[in-house]
């Protein structure tokens, strides 16, 4: 059985380095927000930016800008990582 891959919060990702979202943790609407957005589980996502209380995430061909306390609420693992326990069954 493979190991699950370490996922944490969108905002400690390190800019530039593909990712994958894990899970949302978002109470409420807002997972719907970001689904909607294009967030959701499975999909990969580049944190481009971090400055300040704002983060600038590319998703696709598209970039948006998330506010610290919601992208906190992105889990995400790095595709290397996720891609690696794949090929360790």
């Amino acid at each position: 059985m493979a190991a699950d891959p370490v996922h944490f919060p969108l905002p400690l990702a390190t800019p530039g380095l593909p990712l994958r979202v894990v899970r949302l943790t978002a109470a409420g609407n807002a997972c719907e927000r970001l689904a909607g957005m294009g967030l959701y589980p499975g999909c990969e996502v580049r944190l481009m930016q971090s400055q300040g209380g704002n983060l600038v995430v590319a998703v696709g061909n598209s970039r948006l800008a998330l506010g610290r306390g919601l992208a906190q609420q992105v889990l995400v693992t790095s595709q290397t990582e996720s891609q690696t326990a794949e090929q360790h069954p």
